[in-house]
């Protein structure tokens, strides 16, 4: 089986980067309308938290199921039916106006996104040869940082314009004019047999869970996953409510750390290929994740700034950072049992936004409760606890038994 040339295996690629963006602005739209909605339905951060986290308990649950449901029908009809389901939810995410109500929407809009992860890792492995794994999944995944960076000033306009409902509609449409543009350009898909994969049973991929290499990756993806979530929920009103800042530096600071993100992660993806080289896989990963460490430092250090701007700074020094974490986590199905490489990807992910459901109302009660600076504190730990894992047991490998 012969791919299509780079031009057609990078156009696949930027079509699932936009749609990890449109996932990601789908997510987000819930968090740029957290300010206004507290205000309007009396909620505290506590109850805001609960909501929040309800979309990743959706995400969660059907993630293993979708990573096998690519894996039998190919990402190309798997990608298309998610993610039009999702940009329905999206839409009727106030119709509630409840908050038991707007859970059970946001939970189904996750159920909606649960396939995301293995689509991406599904298409991947079946365009990109082993030297492109960092570059290709660091593009698409980095679409979860370029997302904030584009739908927190939309939304402030789209707020300020049409009032905060509309957020939703707009973000929800985004998804419909991405779909005709994945069913064309993933028409070679549909006319040759899927990679070697397809069709495996469940028992080789049990066994690959026992592997310590899978583990420290889960636990890596975890810590990051933390910090995301950490700042797609909650830094739009920590940085209206607590730094005082106005509508649009709200926007403008809330946006800026995930420019940085996103610059990190393609920057730290195409330096982890390039060291491949000369480092192997696994020796290029490990180089390259210290940087990661910093990042711990960064936010700990967040609250404890006095001036707004220092704590941009800080925000989006820890984001650059984290960017060295994510070709690595990113890739890792990949490189790891690239014939598992949608379920393994859905597994990961599935672990991985635990983080989803426990950050948004851990750090919603820690700021209730202790203030802002236990929050921060309990986030940089995580993170130098997923760092400590990859270094110790993480690898870049295939894993033995899995060829």
């Amino acid at each position: 089986m012969s791919n299509p040339g780079a031009a057609g295996r990078w156009r696949i690629a930027l079509l699932c980067f936009a749609a990890n963006v449109i996932a990601h602005c789908d997510r987000i739209s819930l968090s740029a309308a957290v300010p206004w909605m507290m205000a309007e339905y009396g909620w505290d951060t506590e109850q805001m938290g609960w909501v929040l986290s309800a979309f990743f308990a959706g995400y969660a649950l059907l993630m293993i199921p979708a990573g096998f449901a690519v894996q039998r029908y190919g990402p190309r009809r798997v990608f298309a039916m998610s993610l039009a389901g999702w940009s329905v939810f999206t839409m009727l995410t106030p119709v509630p106006g409840t908050l038991g109500g707007m859970a059970v929407v946001r939970f189904l809009l996750g159920v909606g996104e649960s396939g995301t992860a293995a689509c991406i890792n599904g298409t991947l492995v079946r365009w990109f040869a082993p030297g492109e794994y960092a570059r290709a999944a660091g593009l698409c995944w980095s679409g979860g940082y370029m997302a904030p960076l584009l739908a927190f000033p939309m939304a402030s306009v789209i707020v300020h314009g049409l009032g905060w409902r509309a957020v939703f509609v707009v973000f929800g449409l985004l998804g419909l004019v991405w779909l005709p543009l994945w069913w064309r350009a993933t028409a070679w898909e549909s006319r040759v047999a899927a990679v070697a994969g397809t069709g495996l049973g469940t028992a080789g991929f049990a066994a690959l869970l026992s592997s310590p290499a899978v583990w420290a990756v889960l636990v890596l993806h975890f810590s990051s996953n933390w910090i995301l979530y950490v700042m797609i929920s909650w830094l739009p009103a920590y940085l209206s409510l607590e730094r005082k800042l106005s509508l649009p530096g709200m926007a403008a600071g809330a946006a800026l750390p995930f420019a940085f993100a996103w610059m990190g992660t393609n920057v730290f993806a195409w330096a982890i290929d390039r060291g491949r080289l000369r480092w192997g896989s696994t020796g290029a990963r490990k180089l390259f994740l210290l940087p990661y460490g910093l990042a711990a430092a960064s936010i700990f250090l967040v609250p404890r700034v006095e001036s707004p701007v220092g704590a941009v700074a800080l925000l989006c020094a820890a984001m650059g950072l984290l960017g060295s974490a994510t070709p690595i986590f990113s890739s890792a199905s990949l490189d790891l049992a690239p014939r598992f490489a949608a379920p393994l990807a859905a597994f990961q992910n599935a672990f991985a936004n635990v983080a989803g459901i426990a950050a948004p109302a851990a750090v919603g009660y820690l700021a209730k409760a202790y203030g802002w600076q236990a929050g921060f504190t309990l986030t940089a730990v995580v993170c130098l606890v997923g760092i400590c894992a990859y270094e110790w047991k993480g690898q870049g490998e295939e894993i033995a038994g899995e060829g």
